[in-house]
């Protein structure tokens, strides 16, 4: 059975390879009576690796659900799993240990850490090019919505998920990988 060793090699070439993710967070509902229903959701984000760090770089707009619950103080997470990516892109789904036709067979992360805003006071300062350049590549959509695009009709921010926790599901038990994954050996 593979070690947290390869479970973390795995999960970053996941992060690497994929570029979709769930923003997981926690919306409060009032109800009709005046108390208040706390409700996980998830909602689909883009994301990119651009600095092959393993901390993800979202694009992420002001109207989004997730983004104004997080607003609104909830905790969060992020989720990937083999598959996540654009259908346009041609994605490598084998993975150690994992069985590339069956879901439950592949590998997923659950990521945790903290949002860091990333702020530019230039469309043109060189370090905001090459993160556009990178997030564009892989989802060239995404140009719509870019922060300094005036065209855009929503307010969008660029920020890096700094991971700290990691638990990581590689496939089934029996071949691959499950469980806590330190956060250094992840990075």
């Amino acid at each position: 059975i593979p070690d947290q060793v390869e479970g973390a090699s795995v999960a970053r070439t996941l992060v690497k390879r994929e570029s979709l993710t769930n923003l997981n967070t926690i919306k409060k509902i009032k109800r009709k009576d005046g108390s208040v229903r706390s409700l996980p959701v998830s909602g689909m984000e883009y994301y990119a690796d651009c600095d092959e760090s393993g901390d993800p770089y979202l694009l992420l707009v002001d109207i989004g659900s997730s983004f104004q619950n997080i607003l609104k103080g909830s905790d969060y997470s992020l989720t990937i799993r083999a598959g996540d990516h654009p259908s346009i892109e041609n994605v490598d789904l084998n993975y150690p240990g994992s069985i590339a036709a069956s879901p439950a067979g592949s590998p997923r992360v659950q990521l945790s850490g903290r949002l860091v805003q990333l702020t530019y006071t230039s469309p043109f300062d060189p370090e905001l090019i090459k993160l556009e350049r990178c997030f564009l590549r892989r989802h060239p959509d995404a140009q719509l919505w870019l922060p300094h695009n005036v065209v855009s009709p929503h307010s969008s921010h660029w920020f890096r998920f700094e991971v700290d926790d990691v638990y990581f599901v590689g496939g089934f038990g029996s071949s691959a990988y499950i469980g806590e994954i330190d956060a250094d050996l992840y990075h």
